[in-house]
């Protein structure tokens, strides 16, 4: 991948055409009340103007950062062998989980969210935090992308998976990940 520096972090360039395992870029915006994703959505510098672009190693996001903001985590996912995935997602406030059926973002779907706070990795509070199981092919890259809102208290956004061989729900790791 391509990398930019800037005074606050390195930012990898996810336009670039070859896979390059290891993170996902992380955006953040400040400043934002309210803990729903909506509240992010429809902030006027989102979606092309964060306060932060960083790259986080594994889908999961640091732990009770700040207050009142909203991040994007986005990039692709790349799965290790044939078969079908369930992703999880836990956030708090609130987070959403797309996926797409390739390497295109507009056609990314809601797969699952947390329409209120869970626990850090805990998976289970809300059904909706479970996907149906998706079946994607080794060797092909998935844009994926998680919307979290945090209002006040505690905070964190992590997204796992199980699948062939991955006995889950785990965090997806930095391998998998571009």
């Amino acid at each position: 991948g391509l990398n930019r520096r800037s005074s606050l972090c390195t930012v990898r360039v996810l336009e670039d055409t070859q896979p390059q395992p290891g993170g996902i870029l992380r955006e953040v915006w400040l400043g934002i009340g309210g803990k729903n994703v909506g509240d992010l959505t429809s902030y006027s510098r989102f979606p092309d103007r964060p306060h932060l672009r960083d790259e986080i190693r594994t889908f999961e996001t640091p732990a009770n950062w700040a207050n009142n903001y909203g991040t994007r985590v986005r990039g692709f996912v790349s799965v290790p062998a044939d078969g079908e995935y369930t992703f999880w997602i836990a956030a708090d406030d609130q987070g959403e989980l797309w996926l797409s059926p390739d390497e295109t973002p507009e056609k990314a779907r809601l797969v699952a969210s947390a329409p209120s706070w869970t626990k850090p990795l805990e998976w289970t509070r809300h059904s909706t935090q479970q996907s149906s199981p998706i079946p994607l092919q080794a060797g092909d890259r998935y844009y994926i992308e998680a919307l979290h809102k945090e209002g006040a208290w505690s905070d964190h956004l992590a997204v796992a998976w199980s699948g062939p061989g991955i006995n889950g729900p785990i965090v997806i790791p930095a391998t998998a990940l571009s």
